[in-house]
């Protein structure tokens, strides 16, 4: 028995020991330890819109999620909240991370701003660290003229740029230069007096004036040397404003005035723009120029064209779609059957909600014709038949009898007589009268005031042809 013992336990002995060799000789491969994961950021090239900023992980399997914002808004939020700003709850996580060295070029950003570039480390999907760089624009030599809009006010001498926006913001498309085509005259100078640099960098319009007063219109070309959009560079003070009867707030000037004050006389005619059309027309200074055969006689007189362009002001006895109205910016179209110059009829390019083909700049917009009906009955005409004014709470407002009366008509005339002032309003719509032999007609409405008569319509029809002055009312 006891030899059956001796032998059981050499055998289990044996196999220990097999166990054992196995054991030591194992060859499985070893787990290596986990390496932890760091991101660097690198912010080069700063320029007044523009960075560089490169996310370099120490593993190029590493994923994460990159976000860019003015230091300003991060301000009092912690690490969670600023991820769910970059990958919002609801979002699916995998279709916003990045893997591997990248870099981020935004070009738009504001110049001397703080910004903060922000990378979430992720793993396993799940947000695990949070890196941050800080850095700042460089300062603009040129000042910023704001907001998109079609027409830009210049106070004085210096350098300004704007982003070439539509008033909804949309950008203005396809533009490979920007340049000037006409100006009124300073004085009795043959030469454009008002800028003398402007340039299209590819994110902006870089301007710098001389400081001198009158109007400039630049227009944007393509590739092909077509315009596809103008504005209108206002050089003047800043207009002030005045609160009228009814609340609404008007400029104290008519757009592209040079003056507000009575004793200035023609400078405070302003241009003249066709109903719908982003382009104003220069009316000229002549004050007993009435029913002549060609209006732009004094056009020709007091503005200056650039002559690499080619541009004349003329007329045309058609209508036109408004691409092409935009890319012939001198011209008067007028088809003399439907007295408008445009092809389509539509009455929605101006309105009471400031359209991106509204002339006036940031902050106003062309009035409603509800918007001066009450106060403008209070009209006070001046016994030398130069215009009109409009009193409110010890302020007074001049209404100038622009050119004497002077209109642009659907004839491509000048037509009127002296005393008369003539307004565009916003407002359109289709009309029925037998009077007038209207049947469903589509009019546009104007301030229609004979000084000499003192005979007042508030909402007086005219054909969207005519060319007229405007008078903006604040947003």
């Amino acid at each position: 028995m006891k030899n059956y013992k001796n032998f059981f336990f050499h055998v289990l002995g044996l196999a220990l020991g097999l166990v054992v060799v196995s054991c030591g000789e194992n060859n499985s491969p070893e787990v290596e330890p986990e390496v932890p994961v760091s991101l660097k950021i690198n912010v080069s090239n700063i320029t007044q819109n523009s960075a560089d900023v490169t996310v370099v992980p120490s593993n190029e399997k590493a994923t994460y999620s990159y976000g860019l914002f003015r230091s300003a808004s991060l301000q009092g939020l912690n690490d969670d909240q600023i991820t769910k700003l970059i990958v919002p709850d609801n979002t699916k996580i995998s279709e916003k991370l990045i893997t591997g060295s990248k870099t981020f070029s935004p070009d738009t950003l504001v110049d001397n701003t703080e910004y903060t570039a922000v990378v979430v480390y992720y793993k396993n999907l799940i947000a695990d660290k949070v890196y941050r760089t800080d850095f700042k624009t460089l300062k603009s030599a040129y000042k910023d003229l704001g907001e998109g809009a079609n027409c830009y006010i210049i106070p004085e001498a210096g350098k300004y740029s704007f982003v070439p926006l539509h008033v909804s913001g949309k950008p203005i498309e396809n533009i490979a230069k920007v340049d000037w085509i006409w100006a009124t005259k300073v004085g009795e100078s043959n030469e454009q007096k008002l800028i003398t640099y402007v340039k299209y960098d590819g994110k902006r319009v870089q301007i710098d004036a001389t400081g001198e007063r009158g109007s400039i219109v630049l227009a944007a070309f393509d590739n092909a040397g077509k315009i596809v959009w103008v504005w209108h560079i206002w050089c003047t003070e800043v207009p002030k404003t005045m609160k009228y009867s009814n609340g609404k707030v008007f400029m104290d000037r008519n757009l592209g005035a040079l003056s507000a004050n009575e004793a200035d006389g023609k400078k405070t005619w302003g241009l003249l723009w066709q109903w719908g059309r982003i382009v104003p027309f220069f009316s000229g200074y002549e004050e007993t120029e009435w029913q002549k055969e060609d209006a732009f006689t004094e056009s020709r007189k007091w503005t200056i064209m650039n002559p690499t362009y080619g541009l004349e002001w003329k007329f045309e006895y058609h209508a036109v779609e408004i691409d092409e109205a935009i890319a012939r910016p001198t011209v008067f179209f007028c088809d003399k059957k439907s007295c408008d110059w445009n092809n389509t009829i539509n009455l929605k390019l101006w309105g009471g909600v400031k359209t991106d083909y509204d002339p006036s700049p940031a902050g106003f917009h062309i009035p409603q014709t509800s918007d001066w009906e009450e106060p403008l009955a209070n009209f006070v005409p001046r016994d030398d038949w130069s215009g009109a004014t409009y009193t409110f709470e010890g302020n007074t407002a001049w209404w100038p009898a622009s050119g004497s009366g002077r209109e642009f008509d659907s004839g491509c005339n000048i037509i009127g007589f002296g005393g008369g002032i003539f307004v565009w309003s916003s407002t359109a719509e289709y009309v029925t009268d037998i009077m007038f032999g209207l049947d469903n007609s589509p009019m546009a409405y104007r301030l229609a005031y004979q000084t000499r008569t003192k005979f007042l319509t508030l909402k007086a029809m005219g054909n969207r042809a005519f060319a007229h002055s405007i008078r903006c009312v604040a947003d």
